[in-house]
């Protein structure tokens, strides 16, 4: 055996022979051309399985409105209310109300939800109590009233007395058909607009 190739004997180790450098040299560029190139075809690769991958996962994907949905996410119709169900709602919220008001304000709260008082009102509101029904007439007996009364004073003949309920009536009319008119406008205008 060489020198070169003669285990030491002190450590147990095998010696290393010694390789010239340009044989390192070349070995150490073939590695790194063999890593190069090894990650280019990674690359490659990578990027056709990606491909192929995505491929896959749009052909056999389903679409949102393709994919059933589990039972407990389906909309359900709610029940139509009850008769019932609408009372106590309504009763409940009454009931939280009436809880920040003064005694009479209770007392008086409760008379006017009264069924029959409610019905009642709602009936007049949608008939002949309308807003601007009985703002036409309030509008017309005072200033018709203070015109007429102001001639017959001038003139120096007496009212009758009809003259009072005749402008209340008048008024309320007037009131209603501006209130018909301006509706009409109204929704000719968002027609258009729309």
């Amino acid at each position: 055996m060489s020198e070169q190739h003669k285990p030491h004997e002190n450590s147990g180790e095998h010696h290393i022979p010694h390789i010239p450098h340009h044989e390192v040299t070349t070995h150490h560029e073939r590695l790194q051309e063999h890593h190069e190139k090894a990650a280019e075809k990674s690359k490659s690769e990578t990027a056709h399985e990606q491909e192929r991958a995505l491929y896959e996962v749009q052909e056999k994907a389903i679409s949102g409105a393709e994919y059933p949905k589990p039972l407990s996410e389906k909309l359900q119709p709610d029940a139509p209310l009850t008769k019932a169900d609408k009372e106590h709602g309504f009763n409940t919220i009454m009931h939280h109300v009436r809880q920040n008001m003064s005694q009479p304000e209770r007392t008086f709260s409760k008379l006017i939800h009264t069924p029959a008082v409610e019905k009642t009102s709602e009936a007049l509101g949608k008939t002949i109590a309308r807003p601007s029904g009985l703002a036409g007439a309030a509008i017309a007996a005072f200033i018709g009233l203070l015109s007429v009364y102001s001639i017959a004073k001038f003139a120096g003949f007496q009212l009758s007395g009809s003259e009072m309920p005749l402008l209340l009536v008048a008024g309320f009319a007037v009131g209603l058909f501006v209130e018909w008119v301006i509706k009409s406008l109204r929704s000719i205008f968002v027609t258009k607009n729309q």
